[in-house]
């Protein structure tokens, strides 16, 4: 284990809570560990751990990023996106394979949802062309968090949206059970109404048929909250 991994391990573990790491586990149904450190507070700690020690050579990078994805404590996995985010400026083409496999790895929601929003969306706006091969691809995989990936990788994007991209890909991914790409695609919309409610209302209608009905619930949301609806 490198010794940049370590010292952080040893940061992180001082702030360690049994109580909320049970809590945590307990809202997962015991299918994930925690530390048990609340995201205002891990925010806090990552800022500050950032000011404290050095980032580690570029080299070293990515086989950190590594150690920390192989701890079961979620705390952990956070902490190596954000490592890699730090390290934006340094990103090149190739590392899309890099993040595929960080997606991958142990992968959750909490995880996924991290990467495509804080990390795939950077590097689609740094690499458009590799990149939009990887979510095409990604979309009509087999895998469900490679989907879901592809279809919320827009979300912080507002009004920059692609909405053609974005329609595609949901188109790609109807009619199915699977509960990760219907969360997705809900998610995906509800954020993106916020921008363009009327392109999310139209979306819905045309895809009534073939859209999960929780997944529907969840993409008018934001609309039906701020009386949009007519």
């Amino acid at each position: 284990m490198k010794e940049y991994t370590q010292q952080i391990l040893l940061y992180l573990g001082r702030h360690k809570d049994t109580e909320v790491a049970k809590s945590m586990s307990k809202a997962t149904k015991g299918e994930t560990k925690f530390l048990g450190i609340k995201t205002t507070e891990l925010k806090n700690i990552f800022k500050a751990i950032f000011t404290t020690y050095p980032l580690p050579k570029s080299n070293d990078t990515k086989s950190i990023i590594r150690e920390f994805f192989a701890m079961e404590e979620r705390e952990y996995l956070y902490f190596g996106i954000e490592l890699f985010a730090k390290r934006k400026k340094m990103w090149n083409k190739t590392d899309i394979v890099f993040v595929e496999s960080l997606i991958l790895t142990q992968p959750g929601w909490d995880t996924t949802e991290y990467i495509a929003t804080d990390i795939v969306s950077h590097f689609y706006e740094m690499f458009p062309k590799v990149t939009l091969e990887f979510l095409e691809s990604w979309s009509t995989s087999k895998n469900p968090w490679l989907k879901a990936t592809a279809i919320m990788f827009q979300r912080k994007m507002k009004d920059k949206t692609d909405k053609e991209l974005l329609g595609r890909f949901i188109s790609e991914n109807l009619g199915t059970n699977d509960e990760i790409i219907n969360r997705a695609i809900g998610s995906a919309l509800r954020d993106y109404s916020k921008s363009n409610h009327r392109w999310v209302l139209e979306n819905v209608v045309q895809n009534s048929e073939k859209m999960n009905k929780k997944t529907k619930q969840e993409a008018i949301k934001w609309i039906d909250s701020k009386g949009l609806i007519k």
